[in-house]
């Protein structure tokens, strides 16, 4: 007797699409048009809602760069940006341009990498598109899965169509679940800012990307936070927030032998610059308030300014150095020598000294605490 084969391989696929899609959350009834393996995952898939179509939004891959010289330069001197420096290449990722793509695939200094941005949980995170799993390398290219997890987003990446979750880096469901990505050092700094530490950097180019008719920049997330202690139902999945802080102040966070501690934007701003030690590792914070938001007005020369925050280990060449303010830099107590806010000396003794850079994000209060529940918060220590 001849059986049909495909019959008894299609069939099962075919039901386990519709039980991937019964667990999820899907209050728009999106229809499911994935090929991810639902079987595998490290969270359920009720945690998971849908609120888009798969690749709704378009990722940047491989985008043009220009310099600050360039004809199409128009970005506010103090909007911020991602930067990344890798192996003498140095790039920058406005956040107003990621509020529009959020996510870009791109290389930088030969390694392959990919930048995003979840504007609803202020979220900027930077990861290398290489992995190494059990043995084999997959070299991935990321895309936007119209899911999301505490409100944050999930890519998926094209290759194994498996879902990853952008805070943490992880894969969550899919053929590659509890797989991590490396994470990238960046800071999110302003232009200025950027273009006094690397005057010949590269900046995204504007150009070919969606425009106002006043040639300003569209973005759909502006007004978002113009409360720090309110989540706008037009933006957020209502759930159960952290009341240890506004869900809306933005904070730093610093990992450190598998121990979590964020800093409060309020707090650092107050200090100007935190010096202490956390986990045996003495590490400096330096701010100031130039940088705006993104998520505020739709001129960004009228946003608020919520500042910059930056994080580095203090101990250099086996010399453990504190820090103040100074003007619009930074002084160290030991030599007196002037640092900016990438950590690089620029005056004094230690000229072209580099202190190393923590790996470090900003967030959103509440999403950083809905996937790091146990941080410790500074000043509620």
């Amino acid at each position: 007797m001849f059986y049909n084969l495909r019959n008894y391989i299609i069939v099962p696929i075919f039901f386990i699409c519709i039980i991937a899609n019964a667990q999820l959350k899907n209050p728009k009834n999106l229809p499911y048009n994935w090929k991810t393996d639902t079987t595998k995952h490290t969270t359920q898939l009720s945690n998971l809602t849908v609120t888009t179509a798969k690749d709704m939004l378009p990722t940047l891959d491989f985008p043009n760069f220009i310099t600050q010289n360039n004809s199409d330069y128009n970005f506010y001197d103090h909007e911020p940006v991602i930067v990344i420096s890798e192996n003498g290449e140095t790039k920058a990722y406005p956040l107003s341009l990621l509020t529009m793509y959020e996510l870009t695939n791109d290389i930088i200094g030969g390694k392959q990498i990919m930048v995003s941005y979840c504007p609803m949980c202020n979220s900027a995170m930077c990861y290398n598109r290489k992995l190494f799993k059990d043995g084999v390398e997959h070299l991935l290219n990321f895309g936007i899965s119209g899911l999301l997890m505490h409100n944050d987003m999930i890519m998926y990446d094209r290759e194994t169509e498996t879902w990853w979750e952008q805070i943490m880096g992880e894969a969550m469901v899919g053929e590659l679940a509890g797989s991590s990505l490396e994470l990238m050092i960046a800071l999110i700094i302003s232009t200025e800012d950027y273009f006094d530490r690397y005057p010949d950097g590269l900046i995204l180019s504007p150009v070919g990307l969606e425009l106002m008719e006043d040639g300003k920049m569209h973005r759909s997330f502006y007004h978002l936070d113009h409360d720090k202690s309110k989540v706008d139902s037009k933006y957020f999945i209502s759930e159960k927030f952290d009341d240890r802080l506004p869900p809306l102040e933005r904070v730093l966070d610093i990992h450190v032998f598998d121990h979590d501690k964020i800093y409060p934007f309020s707090a650092i701003a107050e200090k100007q610059v935190i010096n202490e030690v956390f986990y045996d590792t003495e590490l400096v914070i330096f701010y100031h308030d130039k940088t705006v938001s993104v998520l505020d007005e739709d001129d960004l020369t009228k946003s608020k300014r919520v500042g910059s925050a930056t994080a580095f280990e203090a101990d250099l060449d086996g010399v453990n150095y504190t820090f103040k303010k100074h003007g619009e830099y930074f002084m160290d107590n030991e030599t007196s020598s002037i640092w900016d806010i990438t950590g690089y000396c620029r005056e004094g003794k230690l000229k072209g000294k580099q202190l190393w850079i923590i790996p470090h994000s900003n967030h959103f209060a509440f999403a950083y605490l809905a996937f790091y529940p146990k941080s410790e918060i500074y000043g509620q220590d």
